[in-house]
């Protein structure tokens, strides 16, 4: 039976309050029993999870862009170890449990915590304030390398393994689960070891030993301790799963990286894939090669030229040589075991498979394999849901943002060269989404064709994955400037508002953001406004939806005083009507200049330069 423990890192007081909603039982949870909710019991804190944390954080004397600022906690066994149903037994659990995160953490940073009975598998899940011993919020100070992860893994099975727990097997996992999966899995059965002994055999040894086949024997028992916990992961996913597959987070090394581990030399297959040619592994990791010039790709709006065995990438200014560089270089965190792993998945997938059947019953491959195969489309498919670029309809997309909607003609041409906006083979423009990290999670469409009124989401979307939005920084910067965080409800009026931010002459750094209507607030940006101490501009339209988009701002920050609702000016609806109108003014105005420039020049004046703001 394993002592089992779990986290994530939560960056964003709206993941602090959403984690707390599902623990309190505020919102739907379908994995429950409602009629048990009483037997739930409250280890620590008052039940307002946001402002137990906040209460913590308030102590800390700053606090840094994108800090992580809680560790949200998950402690459990094996469902055998809650079998017989002792309560005798779960109390010493959560006893040595608390005990242990509290002498680890430090009492006054464990601000919250609760004992779910209410699921098939008992289970604490915990809040952590990660406030180091000099005062400061660092994340990094507990949990800040791989090493130190795994130390506080075995410090814990250490606490609990005289009750019968035992850790898992260390290293066997490269990356941990989210609390999403622990839920996807930890009421699934677990398979003996027995039935996958069946099926295991290892070849004896290339080499000269004393004994081959108690070699063999030795081998096939340590692979059956090390691989079951990687077993029951795939084997519950492929029951658990079911029709869900785009849906789950990859979690493919698992398996894959364990079998390499235990019969490859990572250093032998590192040279077999270091002459993989870097145009193919930039192009499977997403990259799109200039029209222009075929040593130039673009990824994620970053621009890498590829010369041979060498990159360069001109955004971040650094560069270097090999398959293995380039992918650590564009999959952020990837070490070296991981872009190995990757590479020889994707130099040949029977690569991991043949691996595979050595340690498995057939049973389990096939599972594994149809695993392997779901979370692959999942991860890879949801990478980029957004329609395909269509370059032949760019004209036509550029010409209705910048002639019908005013845009200026050099921030539609960014935009597009960064890959924000777009044309689709409808003729739609496409202005991507994405989440905290940039990655894409979908796109929201806009007709162009004369006449046509459509808009929404690009098939795959979810409002909840992530917004359109970009950041500008208006004039001459300075070090007062307070950030500037604006909320409007389409992209269009998204770069309505800059433009007249900019035309009002405001500067600093300025973010422009789409909710999509009366959709999904963006809280992850407006919780990073408020940490950043910036101000929350709420631009809704002039009519009843965007009153109720505003309702619903001032229910979720109800004591908020950085964000304040921003109107269009009087007589347009939203903020693509204010910039037309604007424009309109300013041609008149124009014009009437024009007329004084020509009866100037009749009286032989020097005539006054004129400016086209699209230009500008």
């Amino acid at each position: 039976m394993y002592a089992v423990m779990r986290f994530n890192k939560l960056k964003t007081m709206g993941q602090v309050s959403s984690r707390g909603a599902h623990n309190e039982r505020t919102r739907d949870t379908p994995n429950a029993d409602g009629a048990r909710r009483q037997e739930n019991e409250r280890l620590a804190g008052t039940g307002d999870w946001q402002a137990d944390v906040q209460g913590r954080l308030d102590d800390a004397p700053t606090i840094r862009k994108n800090a992580v600022l809680a560790l949200d906690f998950v402690f459990t066994a094996s469902r055998d170890f809650f079998a017989d149903g002792d309560p005798a037994r779960v109390s010493a659990w959560r006893d040595r449990t608390m005990d242990w995160l509290r002498d680890r953490f430090g009492a006054e940073n464990v601000v919250a915590a609760i004992l779910h009975r209410d699921e098939l598998t008992p289970h604490i899940q915990a809040m952590v304030v990660p406030i180091d011993e000099r005062g400061k919020l660092a994340a990094k100070t507990f949990i800040g390398t791989p090493s130190k992860v795994s130390e506080m893994q075995t410090s814990y099975a250490r606490a609990v393994e005289d009750m019968g727990l035992k850790r898992g097997v260390q290293g066997s996992v490269a990356e941990h689960q989210t609390v999403r999966e622990f839920y996807a899995k930890i009421d699934a059965p677990t398979p003996a070891p027995e039935i996958v002994r069946e099926g295991v055999a290892v070849d004896k040894p290339g080499r000269i030993v004393g004994n081959p086949e108690k070699w063999a024997a030795e081998q096939t028992e340590r692979i059956v301790a090390e691989l079951a916990p990687t077993l029951d992961d795939a084997l519950t996913k492929a029951t658990h799963y079911e029709g869900q597959a785009a849906k789950a987070e990859a979690n493919i090394v698992v398996l894959q990286q364990r079998v390499r581990e235990l019969e490859r030399d990572y250093k032998t297959l590192a040279a077999q894939v270091r002459g993989l040619d870097l145009r193919e592994v930039i192009e499977r990791l997403g990259g799109e090669q200039d029209r222009h010039d075929k040593h130039k790709w673009r990824l994620d709006g970053e621009h890498i030229s590829i010369t041979g065995e060498k990159f360069y990438n001109h955004d971040r200014r650094a560069g270097g040589g090999g398959a293995i560089d380039l992918v650590k270089h564009i999959i952020p965190g990837a070490d070296f075991k991981q872009a190995v792993a990757y590479l020889s998945d994707e130099g040949g997938r029977e690569l991991a498979l043949s691996a595979a059947a050595h340690y498995g019953a057939r049973q389990a491959q096939q599972q594994a394999e149809e695993v392997i195969e779901r979370l692959e489309r999942g991860e890879r498919g949801a990478r980029v849901p957004a329609p395909t670029p269509d370059a032949d309809r760019w004209p036509q997309v550029r010409a209705y943002l910048v002639e019908q909607r005013g845009i200026p003609r050099g921030m539609v041409d960014t935009l597009y060269e960064r890959g924000d906006i777009y044309a689709d083979a409808r003729g739609n423009a496409v202005f991507v989404r994405r989440d905290a990290g940039r990655a894409i999670v979908g796109a929201s469409l806009r007709g162009t064709a004369p006449g046509s009124a459509f808009q929404g989401l690009a098939r795959g979307t979810r409002r909840d994955d992530g917004h359109f939005s970009f950041t500008l920084t208006l004039g001459k910067p300075s070090p007062h400037d307070t950030p500037q965080y604006h909320i409007t409800e389409s992209p269009i009026d998204a770069l309505s508002r800059a433009v007249l931010a900019r035309q009002a002459g405001e500067t600093g750094p300025h973010v422009f953001i789409s909710t999509d209507g009366q959709g999904e607030l963006p809280r992850r940006q407006i919780d990073e406004a408020l940490v950043n101490r910036g101000l929350v501009r709420c631009g809704f339209d002039n009519d009843q939806g965007g009153a109720a988009l505003w309702a619903q701002v001032k229910e979720a920050y109800p004591r908020a005083e950085a964000i304040e609702r921003e109107r269009p000016p009087a007589g347009s609806k939203d903020w693509n009507d204010a910039l037309r109108a604007a424009q309109e003014r300013a041609q008149a105005q124009g014009q009437g200049q024009e007329d004084a420039r020509a009866s100037a020049r009749g009286r032989g004046s020097a005539p006054a330069r004129d400016t086209d703001y699209h230009d500008r």
